[in-house]
């Protein structure tokens, strides 16, 4: 398998080296350029690629080396920072993950996607109400992301706030993507389950089931 050692020292100081300082205008539409390059590659890779194979790991790396020369380029782009904290938390990198989200939110407190990576990788590190705290600002940061909702709703039902997970499952399914519907409907059930309204988890179950979604 294809490895790539990272020390989290070497990270964490390059992390901290990051500097506040005014990028030329020409430079900004490259990194935005970039940015967008990578997140296009990121979702790719994602989609077609089985995680942890070999394929899935070079397409991600090469898309690493990317995000860490962009970060030497673009000191101030708090998006640069948060892009690499998501490619972390594919990696399954996740206190570096935590350590780039908290930088970009250092950064730049408005970056929703910063505080979804945070967020996130505080939930895989089971500080479940510190990071529903940041998926919730994420969230509103970007009310029109519905799996960013799923995100949230996964979030509460893990934090056993049942009836505010199924308020958010329900808005994803009514409102998102055809897509997100089975890992929402998944979601509510585990929620419904939690609220001892078995009934309605059986029903949810079975849909989530339809989309290929199982316990």
């Amino acid at each position: 398998m294809l490895t790539r050692r990272l020390s989290l020292l070497a990270i964490t100081a390059a992390i901290a080296g990051i500097l506040f300082i005014n990028v030329p205008a020409t430079q900004a539409t490259e990194c935005s350029s970039t940015l967008k390059d990578a997140d296009t590659k990121h979702k790719q890779a994602v989609q077609q690629y089985q995680p942890g194979t070999d394929e899935y790991l070079a397409a991600l790396y090469k898309i690493e080396d990317e995000l860490f020369s962009a970060m030497k380029r673009c000191q101030n782009d708090s998006e640069v920072v948060s892009a690499m904290g998501e490619l972390q938390l594919s990696l399954g990198q996740i206190p570096i993950a935590t350590l780039y989200g908290q930088k970009a939110i250092q950064m730049n407190n408005d970056n929703w996607q910063a505080h979804y990576v945070l967020g996130s990788a505080l939930n895989l590190q089971k500080k479940y109400t510190e990071g529903l705290a940041h998926l919730k600002i994420a969230s509103g940061l970007q009310p029109q992301n519905y799996s960013l909702l799923v995100n949230l709703c996964s979030s509460y039902e893990k934090n056993k706030q049942f009836s505010e997970a199924i308020k958010t499952c329900s808005a994803a399914i009514k409102k998102g993507p055809y897509n997100i519907h089975g890992t929402a409907y998944y979601l509510r059930a585990l929620a419904y389950t939690g609220n001892n309204e078995l009934a309605l988890a059986d029903k949810d179950n079975k849909l989530a089931k339809e989309f290929g979604v199982k316990k």
